[in-house]
Formats: structure tokens, sequence, C-alpha cells
């Protein structure tokens, strides 16, 4: 059973539904699209199987997170955000910047480019929103997709579900130089390291836009 802070305090009563371990890193899984089952308890090692079930039913609870079926051949039943989850994003965002000022974490760290990649959207600057090219980002066997509508950015890992106008492809050191500047989408190339299928400018301006150096971050998309 959730334990309860029993206080009428409105961040005491968030952290009832949002407090408990794992739990954030749930809605940050589906803050990259709906995902199966399976391909959740995958993406967070350590979680049990009864413990994922046990906060997927509670998140369900409070429209953090909902039931979906996913497209596709078979149309698999899956997790999504549920409108309250959603409103989550600013949250995430500024987790995000916080945790930018800590110290490195420990070598051997479980890592994945999704979860760089979830980063540098929530902080891009508000005009990323206009940022309409297709995008498919393959980094060491991870393949996502990213585009802008003009009111949101949508991010969601596997293959772009169209042909993409742009597709970026790296080893994992050289995305992350990438998404802090510590390297240019030109240096990188030169180097052989990035391989950009459609417009270079369109692959600068992409790494303009969401790079983990923007100073001035618009949440809520």
């Amino acid at each position: 059973m959730t334990r309860s802070y029993e206080q009428t305090c409105r961040i005491a009563r968030a952290l009832d539904v949002l407090g408990e371990r794992w739990t954030l890193l749930i809605v940050r899984e589906l803050a990259l699209g709906p995902r199966r089952y399976g391909d959740l308890l995958a993406d967070l090692p350590g979680m049990g199987t009864s413990l994922l079930a046990a906060r997927l039913r509670h998140l369900e609870r409070y429209d953090v997170v909902r039931r979906t079926v996913l497209p596709g051949p078979g149309r698999a039943a899956g997790y999504e955000l549920g409108d309250r989850g959603t409103a989550l994003t600013p949250l995430l965002a500024s987790l995000v910047e916080w945790g930018g000022g800590l110290a490195p974490p420990p070598p051997g760290s479980f890592d994945r480019a999704a979860w760089t990649m979830l980063a540098m959207r929530l902080t891009a600057p508000g005009e990323a929103v206009d940022f309409d090219t297709v995008t498919e980002i393959a980094v060491d066997g991870e393949t996502l997709w990213l585009q802008g509508d003009g009111e949101r950015v949508r991010l969601e890992t596997g293959p772009a579900p169209v042909k993409p106008g742009l597709r970026l492809t790296s080893g994992r050191a050289t995305f992350q130089a990438l998404a802090t500047g510590r390297t240019t989408v030109d240096d990188a190339m030169a180097s052989g390291e990035l391989a950009v299928q459609g417009d270079a400018d369109r692959a600068r301006l992409f790494f303009d836009l969401f790079s983990l150096t923007n100073p001035s971050p618009t949440h809520g998309r």
C-alpha cells in the first residue's frame, strides 16, 4: 500500500502520488511516448515486475498514466501519460536543470541516448516547437525521432513513422559532445563521427535548438 503523509499541504499531497521510488522515472519513460509493459521493465533496470505493476496501478488512479493500444501489427497493449502526467512536463524540465549541477554519475552507470534527448527537448527554447523537420536520431543501436508542430515538440522512441527529412547517426560519446556543445556538427562530420542524411544546415539548427547548453529554456512542451 502506498504511504501517505496525511497532511493537507499540497506539496505533501503531490508527494503522496509521486514521491515513491521509481515513480518519476516511469513518468520519464512515458514522456518518450507510449510503451509496452515489457519495454518499461527493460528500460528501468533494477525495478522488479511486481513493483512496476503496483506503481502503474497507483498512477492510473490519478490519471498520471493510462492504458492504451499501441499502433502497428497486433495492436499491443501499452501505457501512455494521462493528462495529469503530461502536466508534469515543467517539473521534469526543472529536474533536468537541477540535476545538471550535480557531480557526474559513477563510472559504469546505466545510460541511454533517449534520456539525453529527452533532456534536450525538455530544456529547449520556445522556438524549438517550429522545428518541423521529421528528424530520426540513431545512437549506438537506439533510434528516436522528433518533430515540432508549432505548438509542441514530439519525441518518441523507435523509427520515425514517415520518411525523415533529417537523419543523424553517431556513437554515444559523439552525441553527448554535440548535445553539450563540446564539438560541432561540422567537426563531427569531418571526422566521420557523425553521419547526416539531409540538409546539414538543418542538422546545425537541430543542435543549436536542442542543446543542453541553452541558457533560457521555456517549459511546458
